[in-house]
């Protein structure tokens, strides 16, 4: 860094210091292995057995979920997605750009990616079946939004039990949203920032954000993706 502003010299107007991309991966601790997970089913009076059709009808309201919301928030329906490799974030920004979203959900977008998750084994030694990880592939679940308070951010759910979450946030969207909301001018593109009339106040508004409440902001996100959660898993939400 010290290198690079020798070399621009006075072109460098100041230097901001704050989160640039924000990544957190959530995931119900007990229900992380076939212990656990089978632990679960028998509080809920799920046979192993059984497990697979529970599951699958949990995926199904889960999906039928997002569907409903996305399509009452932005008009679209959730938009499947042919391969895992094709960037979601330039799909959402691009839709954003289109339909000239300033605030709120931009859009919802579904694709086939790998995770874990259980089957229902035969046990020979227990002499009944019992629950295994395994590779697999599942639907996954992409939510997109220009939020009001944390600008361009997105939410993952893998669609399979356990339902591991993802919340992808950027520090420098955030702050764009509060030097708005500060009244301080700034000019920004994308993911750069090219200039801010009052560097010390932009500062101050990244500093702040050390100073976050992290397990209640990131739980007041969860229900948006996964609505149902409470009612699936209950205690263990």
């Amino acid at each position: 860094m010290e290198k690079l502003v020798k070399q621009l010299g006075t072109k460098v107007k100041g230097i901001l210091k704050g989160f640039d991309r924000i990544v957190f991966k959530g995931f119900i601790r007990p229900l992380m292995y076939a212990g656990g997970a089978m632990r679960f089913c028998h509080a809920n009076n799920i046979l192993n057995k059984e497990y697979k059709a529970w599951m699958r009808g949990q995926t199904k309201r889960v999906i039928e979920d997002a569907e409903s919301y996305v399509l009452q928030n932005c008009g679209q329906k959730l938009m499947p997605l042919s391969t895992y490799k094709i960037r979601k974030e330039e799909l959402a920004h691009e839709q954003q750009k289109k339909r000239h979203i300033t605030c709120g959900l931009i859009g919802g977008w579904s694709s086939l990616e790998s995770c874990f998750s259980y089957r229902s084994c035969y046990d020979a030694s227990a002499g009944y079946p019992q629950l295994r990880t395994y590779p697999t592939r599942c639907k996954h679940l992409y939510l997109y939004f220009d939020h009001e308070d944390y600008g361009f951010m997105s939410l993952r759910l893998q669609t399979w039990f356990p339902y591991q979450i993802q919340i992808a946030m950027n520090g420098r969207e955030w702050l764009r949203r509060s030097l708005e909301k500060a009244g301080v001018d700034a000019v920004i593109s994308g993911n750069k920032i090219y200039e801010v009339s009052d560097m010390k106040r932009a500062q101050q508004l990244l500093d702040a954000q050390l100073d976050t409440r992290w397990v209640e902001l990131l739980d007041s996100f969860v229900p948006l993706v996964f609505p149902s959660m409470n009612q699936i898993l209950g205690d263990y939400s």
